[in-house]
């Protein structure tokens, strides 16, 4: 199974939006998919049922290892899920020597060969971020275009280093995606430009606008590029498929 994690450490930037959209091209591609939402507000969790049961996230924290019993929710043939669940937020204030356990248990879930999981994060640095870098075999970050996103995307890079030193050597680094950019913003023009020139490659070459359609969509429970209508709806679809297929391609 590989593992992906959606992560800044600033919250607004359009981080469960693109998990859900990675769920949603995963499965189009034809790969099994585990969704696992550490995030508490479990708006990617939502994006797939309304109604949570089997083997939720706290559980990834308070098992031993070797008493796993729950399974994650079935939501189809394809598609399984860890939903957050209100237990989730206490995980911070559980001893720091726990934050390995969720790697344990998600290498030992029963899962066909090819499945992705993709983990949802919290917006802030804890014990949940941690123990899902630790678990991931690569990491991509949504950022937007202000002051605050980039100082969050700043200390997820230092955070990203420490997790290889100590815990997670392999932990590959997908990159940046500006995201919710406004095209008519001369400052989002120029922090692009400013970021691609000092970060290079590190920055995805695609962005995704601040477009309502993507929210529309995801109320809708589809992914933004299906049953398209409207030069706007048309172009937020192939603006987040873009970006999808090159963050699961340098997965790949």
């Amino acid at each position: 199974m590989q593992v992906i994690v959606v992560a800044n450490q600033k919250g607004g930037v359009g981080k469960s939006a693109m998990a859900v959209h990675l769920v949603w091209l995963a499965l189009e591609q034809g790969r099994s998919v585990l969704m696992c939402d550490l995030d508490g507000q479990a708006n990617s969790s939502r994006c797939f049922t309304r109604t949570f049961c089997g083997l939720q996230a706290s559980t990834l924290f308070t098992a031993e290892p070797g008493t796993l019993t729950q399974i994650p929710q079935t939501i189809s043939d394809r598609l399984s899920l860890i939903s957050a669940d209100i237990g989730i937020n206490d995980v911070e204030a559980l001893d720091l020597s726990l934050i390995q356990r969720p790697a344990h248990h998600l290498r030992g879930l029963a899962v066909p060969d090819d499945t992705l999981c993709i983990i949802d994060t919290p917006p802030s640095l804890g014990r949940r971020l941690i123990a899902a870098l630790i678990a991931a075999d690569a990491v991509v970050s949504p950022m937007g275009l202000n002051g605050f996103s980039i100082q969050g995307i700043t200390d997820l890079q230092g955070t990203i280093r420490k997790i290889r030193k100590k815990f997670n050597p392999n932990l590959k680094n997908l990159g940046l995606l500006a995201n919710m950019v406004n095209s008519r913003s001369a400052t989002h023009a120029r922090i692009l430009g400013e970021l691609r020139a000092e970060l290079g490659d590190s920055v995805l070459p695609f962005t995704v606008g601040n477009r309502v359609a993507i929210s529309d969509a995801i109320d809708a429970g589809r992914p933004v590029w299906r049953n398209t209508s409207g030069a706007g709806m048309l172009k937020a679809g192939q603006e987040m498929r873009a970006a999808c297929e090159a963050i699961l391609g340098r997965l790949s």
